[in-house]
């Protein structure tokens, strides 16, 4: 026989040797049981011991699994729990890299901006409003880059300082807003007659301004007729019309071939030149006039030159659209220096 089962029958054995021993019962009593009997009262008994045994040990498995299963429940909510933080802490990161690289975007794009309006408002106060060239302001910064660059083998940067002819009677006769539509007008035609590499600025009320980058003597010249042609035009009203004309005065950068000085001073002395044959030209209207200069000689300087320039014999050329006033130059300046000797003498 199995131990097993050997031992699940050692009770019934104990039981069987006990129940003899027992003593009868009094006279009264019920009759005695059998040994059969109680052999099968064991039996039962045993039966429910090993019945309440075994639910005893499936509730210990119960038990086991349900703590078992309560364990992986735990550890399946610590990683679950783990995992989320690690989600929490990666999407806290990339939030932080969002938000740093929309600060910077941010940051950029005002640069951007800055940069932009300060652009727009360097502009704006570097163009005239009325007629939308650049204002002197301007010029003077352009002029100094201009002069400070070489010039090429016989040629020269030139001036030229441009006037609208009888502008005040326009604006007395047609009023301000007719003058202001004489300006737009003329700039524009300007505009349009002068070259992309070209200055072309007002210079201030109804004087306009043109520099142009290497020019020799000849081309000066025909740019001037050029500008003097284009800028013409018939100013119409609802009740009139009126031919609008310029004069102009020119004059190289420097004046003098081998001239010398800081930018702003050879632009200068220029343009002081240019506004001199500006002055000749208003005499007659309609005109351009111009001066040009070659070496300048050790004893002269270039303050003389420019307080007398057509008596500079030699020295400085007048150029012009007006044939007598080429020929008649220098009779004009002897004629003023005998006036002033005279003036002297008196």
């Amino acid at each position: 026989m199995p131990a097993p089962a050997a031992l699940r029958l050692a009770p019934l054995l104990i039981l069987a040797l006990l129940l003899p021993a027992v003593p009868a019962a009094a006279p009264d009593a019920r009759p005695a049981q059998t040994t059969a009997e109680q052999l099968s009262q064991c039996l039962s008994l045993h039966n429910r011991l090993h019945q309440q045994a075994q639910a005893l040990t499936a509730l210990q498995a119960r038990s086991r699994i349900d703590a078992t299963r309560h364990a992986l429940e735990t550890l399946q909510q610590a990683r679950e729990i783990e995992r989320l933080q690690a989600e929490k802490r990666q999407l806290a990161y990339l939030a932080a890299i969002a938000m740093l690289t929309l600060l910077l975007a941010l940051v950029s794009g005002a640069g951007l901006w800055l940069r932009k309006r300060h652009l727009e408002l360097r502009v704006l106060s570097e163009v005239d409003a009325l007629t939308g060239l650049k204002n002197r302001h301007a010029a003077n910064r352009m002029l100094d880059a201009l002069a400070s660059q070489p010039t090429q083998a016989d040629a020269r940067h030139v001036v030229f300082l441009i006037d609208v002819d009888h502008f005040k009677q326009i604006n007395d006769g047609y009023g301000h807003a007719a003058g202001d539509q004489v300006l737009s007008a003329m700039a524009a035609r300007l505009k349009s007659a002068c070259r992309p590499t070209d200055l072309v600025a007002r210079w201030g009320g109804e004087e306009f301004l043109v520099a142009c980058p290497n020019l020799t003597r000849e081309q000066a010249e025909q740019v001037a007729a050029r500008l003097r042609r284009a800028m013409a035009y018939t100013f119409e009203t609802a009740h009139s019309k009126r031919m609008v004309t310029v004069s102009l005065g020119l004059a190289p950068i420097p004046l003098h071939a081998n001239g010398s000085g800081s930018p702003s001073r050879r632009w200068d002395y220029a343009l002081r030149m240019a506004d001199r044959a500006l002055y000749a030209a208003k005499r007659h209207r309609d005109a351009w006039v111009g001066y040009w200069s070659a070496d300048l000689p050790d004893e002269a300087t270039a303050e003389a030159v420019l307080e007398q320039p057509d008596a500079a014999t030699g020295l400085v050329s007048v150029l012009s659209s007006v044939p007598r006033l080429v020929k008649s130059a220098p009779e004009m300046a002897r004629a003023r220096s005998l006036r002033a000797l005279r003036a002297q003498a008196g």
